[in-house]
């Protein structure tokens, strides 16, 4: 990873669906902020990871990726 890879605040459901995702920039940190509530709250997981990994990842978990289709 590069200085200039900009990176993203994602939230994951117990199951490992995406449940949300939030760029890491000043902009969106009272978003962040509320995003990172919720998901105290409800049990979800929380990771920061490049955000160019976030655009190749599916939604969906291995498991409900097959029960979809």
């Amino acid at each position: 990873m590069n200085e200039t890879e900009s990176m993203t605040h994602v939230f994951l459901k117990p199951c490992g669906c995406l449940f949300g995702a939030v760029l890491d920039v000043p902009e969106m940190f009272a978003e962040l902020a509320s995003q990172y509530r919720y998901a105290k709250k409800c049990g979800l997981t929380y990771k920061k990871i490049p955000s160019q990994e976030v655009r190749t990842m599916g939604w969906k978990c291995p498991q409900h990726k097959r029960i979809s289709t």
